[in-house]
């Protein structure tokens, strides 16, 4: 039998390395959206698709992980993901075809589902309750850090090489993580009298959110409600989520749980986690797009601009074991919105725009991400059994990670829309020429329509400042303190251990 203590290492390393690898080929591409539009002979709103598939599967990946993980071990389901995320990163570094790389891209946002919630099991399994803290805090920092770095590298990489190289270079990298699970995961955990998939449950999902996904890419150019083809994939995503919500309700051993649901603390904290998710996710699409379009940037400097929210996020997640002792859940809420509305009410943008302006906005993006997470997920959990926490997770983390996908879709359509508005009333207000012109026509067009778009994204934030101050006064009014729910007699969950460790830490 193998030392643990030579093994633990390993295991740590290699499943730490595998999810920064899903989180990094997800948020590599946001920043280079054109250049992989010109590597696929598609326009910059096609090459958007291949980060919205990748974010859908990503969200399906996760609903897989407790099944697969009872049948089949959680070293095997590890290695399997991976080999399935490798493959996809094979295919996208060599197709020059549209629906092949999304294709790869649904492979490997599978396989990177697959590993967000497989890596916090074997991180918790393998360590001491004692570590608990620091070892959640170094599964957020791995997951999390990519979206920070991802787009700086993947766009210092489409710039000075090809955009391609973001996934030869995630290809090694890959087989490391594979060989140092195998060397670190203990073998065993399958289960041959686990229960049965749920099949039917899992195609009606697929299905719906396909439906849904084909709604949000391709709305804005059929004309949304206008066109056939987007009412009939708007109802059938709709028919088959409630036929997915029937089936889940009546089946013995359902895909995901929506009975939580009925706590106010899990709905009302899952919209808002959500809300700050997808708003973020937006906003850290359309901003790098904006500034390569607009501003000048290239792909790299578009990237670069995202830094500063790790800068201040990292930190900040590091020390919320300790905030949430001093200040409790509740007001922490409230206060990542805040932070969150700030950020936005504080970002005016304009054509001569520069990385300075855009820094202090983002560190405080930052400072109001690194706090969403961990007091919005331990409300979600409060006052549920700790033998329901693992179905409770896995049904809220699909929520929020699809959650992305809506708000990446509908920011980068209402900024489309905004401009073309903006750019319709700067028209009513320009002159018919006469006599001689003071800049040619081809020029005044590009005016308007840089102007019209920094207004469009100016507007965009403006809303979401008013969305987050919403948000931080509902998460202050009504969520419910997690000691509050607690009573004598009810199951004891790991968010009331939580809370009492930092307390009298």
């Amino acid at each position: 039998m193998k030392n643990r203590s030579t093994t633990l290492p390993a295991l740590f390393t290699g499943v730490a390395l595998a999810l920064g690898l899903g989180s990094f080929e997800g948020s590599a591409v946001q920043g280079i959206l054109p250049y992989i539009a010109g590597g696929l002979a598609t326009s910059s709103d096609h090459s958007l698709w291949t980060l919205t598939y990748f974010i859908v599967h990503w969200s399906l990946g996760i609903t897989l992980m407790p099944w697969t993980t009872a049948r089949f071990g959680a070293r095997r389901v590890f290695q399997g993901a991976v080999v399935l995320a490798a493959l996809g990163t094979i295919i996208s570094a060599l197709t020059h075809n549209l629906w092949i790389m999304l294709l790869s891209r649904a492979m490997e946002g599978i396989g990177a589902g697959l590993l967000v919630p497989l890596s916090q099991s074997l991180f918790l399994r393998h360590s001491a309750p004692a570590r608990h803290g620091m070892v959640t805090m170094l599964w957020s920092n791995a997951m999390l850090i990519p979206f920070f770095v991802g787009p700086a590298i993947g766009g210092w990489l489409a710039t000075a090489l090809n955009f391609r190289f973001i996934f030869w270079l995630s290809l090694p990298l890959w087989g490391l993580a594979w060989f140092l699970g195998r060397i670190g995961i203990p073998a065993g955990g399958e289960n041959r009298n686990n229960p049965p998939f749920d099949l039917l449950g899992f195609g009606l999902l697929y299905a719906s959110l396909m439906a849904l996904q084909v709604t949000l890419d391709q709305g804005e150019q059929y004309g949304w409600w206008h066109s056939f083809h987007i009412l009939h994939t708007a109802l059938a995503a709709l028919i088959l989520l409630l036929l997915f919500a029937c089936r889940e309700s009546r089946a013995p051993h359902p895909l995901l749980q929506f009975h939580f649901l009925r706590r106010r603390n899990y709905w009302l904290g899952l919209l808002l986690l959500c809300l700050g998710w997808s708003l973020f996710m937006g906003w850290a699409a359309e901003l790098p797009l904006w500034a390569e379009e607009t501003l000048g940037f290239n792909g790299y400097w578009g990237g670069v601009l995202l830094l500063p929210i790790g800068l201040a996020a990292v930190p900040v997640s590091t020390l919320m074991d300790r905030l949430q002792g001093l200040f409790g859940l509740r007001p922490l809420a409230a206060l990542c919105f805040l932070l969150f509305a700030a950020a936005y009410g504080g970002s005016y943008f304009s054509p001569q725009s520069g990385l300075a302006e855009i820094f202090w906005p983002m560190l405080l993006l930052g400072l109001g991400l690194g706090m969403l997470f961990v007091p919005l997920t331990m409300i979600i959990l409060s006052g549920i059994p700790a033998e329901d926490i693992p179905k409770a997770a896995t049904t809220s983390n699909f929520i929020r990670v699809f959650s992305a996908n809506i708000g990446v879709s509908l920011i980068s359509v209402y900024v489309v829309r905004g401009g073309a508005l903006a750019t319709s009333a700067f028209h009513d207000q320009i002159p018919a020429y006469g006599g001689q012109p003071v800049m040619s026509p081809q020029t005044l067009a590009r005016l308007v329509a840089v102007q019209a778009s920094t207004l469009s994204i100016d507007n965009l934030l403006r809303l979401s400042m008013w969305l987050c101050l919403l948000a931080a006064l509902a998460a202050y009014a009504f969520l419910i303190p997690p000691r509050a729910i607690a009573t004598p007699s009810s199951p004891r969950s790991y968010v009331e251990e939580a809370e009492e460790e930092a307390a009298s830490s």
